[in-house]
Parts: C-alpha cells; structure tokens; sequence
C-alpha cells in the first residue's frame, strides 16, 4: 500500500470551482439571494418607518420646548 495520496481524486474542484456548482448555476442562486434579500430589507424600511416616526415625535417635541 502506497502512503502517496492522489491529490485527483473524487473530491476535485477543478470542474465547477470550490463549492462544486456549475458557475451559471451558482451565479442564478446568488441572484436570487441578493434579490430576496433586497425584497427583505425593504419590506423592513417600509414597515419600521412608520414606527421611527411615531418614536421620533415625543423626542422631538421634548427637544424644541427646552
């Protein structure tokens, strides 16, 4: 038995790169999780603005009677 290891063997990379998915396949899934992502933070905007707003109020009136 040798104690050489054969640096080809199945678990090469060298055919779709380090996670082994295709480079077109890999680009479409990080497109869609930008995409969800975008979709997420501004669902989160859109929500909490109005809520920044209703908190924004008291501080600022405190503000302008000192």
């Amino acid at each position: 038995m040798s104690d050489d290891y054969d640096d080809q063997g199945i678990d090469s990379d060298d055919e779709y790169g380090e996670g082994g998915i295709p480079a077109d396949l890999e680009a479409d899934i990080e497109e869609r999780i930008d995409r969800a992502a975008d979709d997420r933070l501004h669902d989160l905007h859109a929500d909490s603005g109005g809520c920044l707003l209703i908190l924004a109020l008291p501080v600022l009136s405190l503000w302008l009677l000192r």
